[in-house]
């Protein structure tokens, strides 16, 4: 459930137009001179941090441009000139806080900047709180200044609804729990933090949903049939997880990435997610196992295929869950257990190959390289969980395993 909302502050609740800005002080010529040399160097972030005095910091601007000296002082002088005050973040900020929610901030903001343009940051004065980066000497996106917010207020990640500009920002806040919006104007806002907070009625528990094929769905390779409920790695999840998290198992045998079957076109994986995710909104995390079934002969798939369409699955998730609920949840990116054993002996021994279990080994670096593109988590089950001996089905203790591991994904940053 949605109990605090989280808000950047620059370009979100006021406007900052650096090189507009310049241009009218200086002309464009200097203005991108000037640009590079205070906010293109990496020194501006130093003026966040703080941990240089005012006068240092200068210093680096002017290296960057010497024979503009005067001009860069001025700029800096002049800076609440850039800062524009937006009139919608006082009645926004009010009507959250009138519905019961807390309301804080959390800004990369230096105290040069804070105190520029005071009448720009009247909207601070309604909040419960928040953290300015040049307080606390560290900036977004390191995880400290996180943690640092959650533990002055008592505030659980899973709890909190981010708002930031930078999708970098979003993405770390989301490893630590938190859900996020993207920011990118007044509009889009409206309408992203209306459906999430509309969605979220009565959403009292932590969603995940689970995302994956026979090994999700629970196929026991004794019998043909399904392993009890109490056995799957998704129950056992669950019971780890423990009754503030709701385990949501989605797994079809021999569900693919995004490719059709011959003869099964409807257990291709991309034309049923959307509606898994439509299903269960609003989803907190998704968990996204998927490959063995891609590596079958008769696909005829290279590993770079394979991983294409994993990706493809991560991209439909970022890009169709905003319009479903508002946000993007947290997506966790899991190459399955290798085929392994004597494929030969295996009742599945008429689709695979000796290409089919090394392209089930080599998707675990690909699927690595996305989850890293996309901000997002990875859980590697390649080489450590039990498989059974038909090559492809997990063992009861691989149920285990699996289970473990993505627990301790879940929580690693808790």
């Amino acid at each position: 459930m949605i109990r605090n909302i989280v808000f950047d502050i620059g370009n979100v609740l006021i406007g900052f137009d650096a090189m507009d800005y310049l241009v009218s002080l200086f002309g464009k010529e200097k203005a991108v001179r000037i640009a590079q040399a205070v906010f293109g160097s990496g020194y501006w972030q130093e003026l966040d941090i703080a941990r240089l005095s005012v006068e240092e910091i200068l210093e680096l601007f002017y290296s960057g441009a010497p024979d503009l000296r005067d001009e860069i002082k001025e700029s800096f002088d002049r800076i609440g000139e850039c800062v524009t005050k937006l009139e919608w973040p006082v009645p926004l900020v009010d009507s959250l806080k009138d519905k019961g929610y807390g309301v804080y901030f959390l800004s990369n903001m230096s105290e040069h900047v804070k105190d520029s343009n005071r009448s720009a940051f009247e909207f601070v004065s309604h909040m419960d709180g928040g953290i300015w980066s040049c307080d606390v000497h560290t900036i977004k996106p390191d995880t400290e200044i996180y943690k640092i917010l959650f533990e002055k207020y008592g505030l659980i990640p899973e709890e909190c609804l981010f708002i930031d500009d930078h999708k970098e920002n979003i993405d770390i806040g989301k490893k630590l729990g938190m859900k996020g919006i993207v920011f990118r104007d007044h509009d889009q806002l409206t309408a992203d933090l209306s459906k999430a907070l509309t969605k979220d009625v009565a959403h009292d528990r932590i969603s995940v949903l689970c995302y994956g094929d026979s090994n999700t769905y629970g196929y026991d390779p004794q019998t043909g049939g399904r392993y009890p409920f109490e056995k799957r790695w998704t129950t056992l999840l669950a019971e780890m997880l423990g009754s503030r998290y709701e385990v949501i198992p989605e797994g079809l045998n021999g569900r693919t990435t995004a490719y059709d079957r011959p003869g099964a076109a409807w257990k291709n994986g991309a034309g049923s997610l959307i509606a898994c995710l439509g299903t269960h909104k609003p989803v907190d995390y998704v968990i996204v196992m998927l490959g063995t079934n891609d590596c079958d002969a008769e696909l005829d798939l290279s590993a770079e295929k394979i991983a294409d369409g994993m990706e493809t699955l991560i991209r439909m998730i970022e890009e169709e869950t905003p319009a479903l609920q508002g946000y993007v949840p947290e997506i966790i990116v899991t190459a399955p257990a290798a085929i392994q054993g004597d494929y030969e002996k295996s009742p599945f021994a008429d689709k695979l190959t000796a290409e089919s279990v090394q392209k089930s080994v080599d998707i675990g670096p690909l699927f690595r390289d996305i989850a890293e593109r996309h901000g997002v988590r990875f859980a590697d089950a390649t080489c450590s969980i039990e498989v059974s001996s038909d090559c492809e089905h997990l063992t009861e203790k691989g149920h285990r395993q699996l289970a473990d591991l993505l627990y301790g994904l879940i929580k690693a940053q808790h």
